[in-house]
């Protein structure tokens, strides 16, 4: 065996565990965004909700203007 080999294999193993590393980061960070997608879906629906139902703001009298 020469010394390429053990040389090698460290690099292999090394590389292995960068590989590891990426990948598990890469997967929390997958799922970090399909939380924060689902939270900002829940919030849109929210939103479209309120534009769809009659808003207690408005009255005949305001031309459909919100009170601030």
């Amino acid at each position: 065996m020469d010394e390429t080999t053990p040389h090698r294999a460290d690099r292999d193993r090394h590389l292995a565990a960068h590989i590891q590393s990426a990948t598990q980061s890469l997967r929390e960070e997958r799922d970090r965004l399909a939380k924060r997608l689902a939270d900002l879906e829940r919030e849109l629906e929210t939103l479209a909700t309120r534009l769809e139902s009659p808003s207690s703001y408005v009255t005949s009298g305001d031309s459909g203007r919100r009170r601030s």
